[in-house]
């Protein structure tokens, strides 16, 4: 018998998201012999989904569980950018929250998951920090882009190498033997454009296990813009196709399916949801299909902006 300890981070906002990760979580890795056991870390203003949560849970896998920890955000104060609350920063409390637990899966709730999460489960950590897989910010042009912002300094050897934090299986008794709360606590007062997940760069960089794409496939690049990995040598032939052609974890990072239903593979999580009597309700299909998003024309000014400006903070 296997269980696999995950947790999900949220805040009010995003409840009814929550609902279709676990589900799908469990819809591909609850087996006879493997069990879930789910931890939901929320704000006091999400604290009503529980009960719905429990009926996620025991309509799938009775033998897994769920365990609900609401708390007041200690980084609620911290730099908050591109859209993405200071939620973000509750991943860097999980030592604290999880102090029995030497080991956790981490997973943001825009994601889906496709096949069994037990091999990643099953990553042997040893003493590294973190399992993880690389993101499109240790690419060369991207890395160029962000180089002159006043701490990238702090990220010295990383790119190529620079994770994203969606998807992390963490070694929680190492994270509390080095003591990083200290170091997390002074980066979370700072303007860090990536927020949390610059912090886990610059503080883990020298102890990642890395993952194969496959296990956490950013929704929002096309496969050209994945292949850009093949060619900087981030990933290997095999490991791109395996991440294009069978996912095992698409991460809705940027647009959001239940609201535009047209973002890229946004098709797949709709097709998983509208298959799931207890989920479909909870998402505004046609509104989803009636939101195209900015234009050609605003996409492309967006991007000039980007390109020339040098305020990036």
């Amino acid at each position: 018998m296997e269980t696999i300890k995950a947790v999900f981070c949220f805040d009010e906002n995003l409840t009814a998201p929550v609902q279709a990760a676990v589900a799908s979580l469990l819809d591909s890795s609850a087996t006879e012999s493997v069990h879930c056991e789910i931890h939901c870390v929320c704000t006091r203003a999400a604290a009503w989904v529980e009960e719905s949560l429990r009926q996620v849970v025991a309509r799938r896998d009775p033998a897994s569980v769920l365990i609900m920890h609401c708390i007041e955000n200690p980084y609620a104060d911290s730099y908050e950018v591109r859209g993405i609350s200071a939620g973000a920063y509750l991943r860097l409390t999980l030592h604290q929250i999880l102090p029995e637990a030497d080991k956790i899966l981490y997973l943001d709730v825009d994601i889906l998951v496709r096949n069994s999460l037990l091999p990643l489960w099953q990553t042997a950590l040893s003493d590294n920090l973190l399992a993880a897989v690389k993101g499109p910010v240790g690419l060369s042009e991207k890395w160029a882009w962000n180089s002159d912002r006043p701490y990238w300094n702090l990220l010295a050897g990383m790119e190529g190498r620079y994770v994203n934090s969606g998807v992390l299986l963490m070694n929680l008794a190492q994270i509390r033997g080095r003591g990083l709360d200290k170091q997390w606590e002074e980066l979370g007062r700072q303007k860090l454009y990536y927020q949390d997940q610059d912090i886990l760069n610059i503080t883990c960089k020298d102890a990642i296990v890395y993952l194969p794409l496959a296990y956490n496939r950013l929704a929002y690049m096309q496969e050209g813009d994945y292949h850009r990995f093949v060619e900087e040598g981030l990933c290997t032939q095999e490991e791109y196709e395996e991440a294009m052609e069978a996912p095992v974890i698409l991460h809705y990072a940027g647009e959001k399916p239940w609201n535009r239903y047209d973002t890229n593979l946004g098709d797949v999580w709709w097709a998983y949801v509208n298959s799931q009597p207890d989920l479909k309700d909870l998402f505004d299909e046609e509104k989803a299909r009636r939101n195209h998003g900015p234009t050609l024309a605003d996409r492309a000014l967006h991007k000039m902006k980007k390109i020339f400006s040098r305020e990036k903070l």
